[in-house]
């Protein structure tokens, strides 16, 4: 059994700058860098290569 860390959802403008969040689309954690980008930095993404997010979009921060 895999224990998950609780997970609040939030919309994408709410996540302060230099907090981590998880993109459920991607099933990713980022980094917010800017109003509008912010970079992978598990998987593949290694925190340098930013990708663009919708204010609107739908992210969780683990508690």
């Amino acid at each position: 059994m895999t224990n998950h860390p609780a997970r609040h959802r939030i919309q994408f403008h709410e996540v302060a700058i230099g907090q981590r969040f998880y993109d459920p689309i991607s099933e990713e954690y980022f980094v917010k860098q800017s109003a509008t980008m912010a970079a992978m930095v598990t998987g593949i993404g290694d925190g340098t290569v930013p990708d663009e997010f919708e204010a609107d979009d739908i992210v969780g921060i683990d508690h």
